[in-house]
């Protein structure tokens, strides 16, 4: 999972440095609870300073300069899920 996220991150960002501290910070918060289990939530949370990631509500660290690199594998004309960026769009944005 955590390669799968970087991997769609990676040709968005400059830096792949923060790529890899990305990926690193979603393996870690799993194995300090042993494995994703069915239930396990992963949260990333976009700010200026960065993408916050937390595992089931324990926040592990920030992955620096990747808030636009991490929202565009969401939003950008290659999006992951046309379906869920368009219901962002209709719903969230007036």
């Amino acid at each position: 999972m955590a390669a799968a996220i970087a991997e769609s991150v990676n040709p968005r960002a400059s830096n792949k440095a923060q790529v890899d501290t990305l990926k690193k910070l979603i393996l870690d918060g799993v194995a300090a609870k042993g494995a994703a289990t069915p239930g396990t939530t992963l949260q990333f949370d976009c700010s200026d300073e960065g993408v916050k990631v937390s595992v089931d509500s324990k926040e592990i660290g920030v992955a620096p300069g990747l808030k636009k690199a991490f929202c565009e594998v969401y939003l950008d004309d290659k999006c992951v899920s046309p379906a869920l960026r368009n219901s962002c769009v209709e719903n969230c944005c007036n």
